[in-house]
């Protein structure tokens, strides 16, 4: 992505701020799921779009983690617990059906709403804010993900 963060960032409300953090905790949940994914899948297709969508994250991360910082004020540092459960279900699930990728693809679509939800609760909040816009194309790449994922997901359910 490598987008310049706007000057303004540096006006940002205090409460949007920290909804960019959270922002930034459900993004690196993201990351970590499908960089983890890939490992638990035999498919070398879903692999490529798992990283694939693990670089697109990372990358929006650290665009929203930049104008954090301009704010004077830091992300936080890791996912969510949930985030951390849902991966050790993942791979949990992964295991006793021994990398079947439709189950993968099913806990990743699950893990695509949560990230396509955080979104979409957080821009309402910050609809005065010239991040948003910003905010607003990220989002579209995040449902470019989840729709990917989904794809992939029925196409393995109906094999």
């Amino acid at each position: 992505m490598a987008t310049r963060v706007p000057d303004s960032a540096q006006d940002m409300k205090p409460e949007t701020v920290e909804l960019l953090r959270d922002l930034v905790q459900g993004l690196k949940d993201s990351v970590q799921y499908h960089a983890e994914a890939v490992d638990k899948i035999n498919d070398k297709r879903i692999s490529e779009v798992f990283r694939n969508i693990a670089q697109e994250r990372k990358d929006i991360c650290e665009d929203i983690c930049g104008f954090i910082t301009m704010a004077d004020e830091q992300p936080k540092g890791e996912g969510t617990f949930g985030g951390t459960i849902r991966r050790i279900w993942t791979a949990f699930r992964a295991g006793l059906n021994s990398g079947n990728p439709t189950v993968v693809l099913i806990e990743a679509e699950r893990a695509e709403d949560v990230i396509v939800h955080k979104f979409k609760e957080i821009l309402p909040q910050i609809d005065d804010n010239p991040v948003n816009d910003l905010l607003h194309k990220y989002l579209e790449t995040i449902k470019s993900g989840h729709d990917r994922v989904l794809e992939l997901r029925n196409a393995h359910q109906a094999m």
